[in-house]
């Protein structure tokens, strides 16, 4: 296939930068999609010239969405051969299901599983035109702990998780491979969240560290590497998994 390209979602998050930095390091061509902010990835374009493309979306919006990414790939004649969807939206307001927010709750399921719906929907036509596919989603280990006061998000993560159970055994007659990542925490940069939040990550966080049998956090490393092969043609038979990466946390 000419002019490949992988779709990454949540370009500027943490990981996704981090993914794209790593995936242009070795020639590929991308397409960051981000809602708001894209300080870590505004440099790529110039960085790494005709290999990016930035898409600005609303990802829980379908309408949007469509309107920026297929004039994209349509005019340019991209071929998408790979998605990369990271893209997450955690609770905030850390509170029991019954004491929630009940719009933060909504919007949380909107971003988290509206979105892996739209982004799924637009971009499997692509792969199915073309008899190849490799998708990656981003899940947690909460899918099998739970998040006590972060109902939403949990329930997002593991919808996520079964969405590409589902989808993997839809698309395998067209050769198009789904699979879930699930890590554990992670360290990254939360200077751009609220006090409340980085004091409940802190705190969570230093319970969970005991529980590591690694004893430490994941780096963005230890789950690049797992991804980078998912989506490669040396995978050719592995889909539909659920992939916890917790550093011997069971």
């Amino acid at each position: 296939m000419e002019n490949k390209v992988i779709i990454i979602t949540g370009g500027n998050g943490n990981v996704g930068s981090y993914f794209a930095e790593k995936f242009l390091e070795k020639g590929e061509k991308l397409i960051l999609t981000y809602r708001k902010y894209k300080e870590r990835i505004n440099h790529l374009p110039d960085k790494y010239r005709g290999r990016v493309n930035l898409i600005q979306a609303d990802i829980s919006n379908y309408e949007q969405l469509s309107s920026q990414l297929h004039p994209l790939i349509d005019h340019k004649s991209l071929v998408p051969y790979a998605l990369i969807h990271t893209v997450s939206m955690r609770s905030s307001d850390f509170r029991p299901l019954v004491d929630s927010e009940t719009e933060m709750w909504y919007r949380v399921l909107d971003v988290n599983l509206k979105g892996t719906y739209n982004i799924l929907k637009q971009i499997i036509p692509y792969f199915r035109k073309y008899n190849y596919g490799r998708i990656v989603l981003f899940g947690s280990n909460i899918t099998r702990i739970g998040l006590p006061r972060g109902s939403a998000y949990s329930a997002a993560k593991a919808g996520i998780a079964n969405i590409g159970r589902c989808v993997a055994v839809e698309e395998a007659p067209h050769n198009i491979l789904i699979n879930t990542i699930s890590p554990g925490p992670i360290m990254i940069d939360d200077s751009h969240f609220s006090e409340s939040y980085r004091r409940f990550r802190k705190k969570y966080y230093k319970e969970k560290l005991e529980q590591i049998p690694l004893k430490r956090y994941a780096k963005f490393a230890d789950i690049y590497g797992l991804c980078e092969f998912l989506i490669s043609t040396h995978n050719t038979y592995i889909t539909g998994e659920e992939f916890f990466v917790t550093g011997g946390k069971l």
